[in-house]
């Protein structure tokens, strides 16, 4: 797996697609939709959040996924259902504490 990304990374990211590993040989195109800015526990940290919009009629449950820009090993993450989006897709959302990049 690729080191965690960023917070400013995955801004510059958004409305891109991801791929969404559900099984080892299957993947769904999601949608960067937005990243927020959390509160970290110190000024050596980072903390926000990232939603991901699932293709129409999808609906997962919170889980540990790979999640991966297209051709990329991407990471392991723990993502979790929210709100859906305006347009009704499901959303999952991953949220990122870590320390700042150097």
């Amino acid at each position: 797996m690729y080191p965690m990304p960023t917070q400013h990374d995955l801004q510059q990211a958004q409305g891109s697609r991801f791929q969404l590993w559900i099984a080892p040989d299957q993947a769904l195109d999601v949608e960067l939709l937005e990243v927020l800015v959390g509160n970290p526990m110190s000024s050596e940290y980072e903390s926000f959040s990232a939603a991901f919009a699932l293709p129409e009629q999808w609906d997962l449950p919170q889980a540990l996924y790979r999640l991966s820009p297209p051709g990329e090993e991407g990471w392991l993450l723990l993502l979790t259902p929210v709100q859906p989006a305006a347009d009704r897709r499901a959303v999952l959302q991953a949220v990122f504490h870590t320390r700042k990049a150097e």
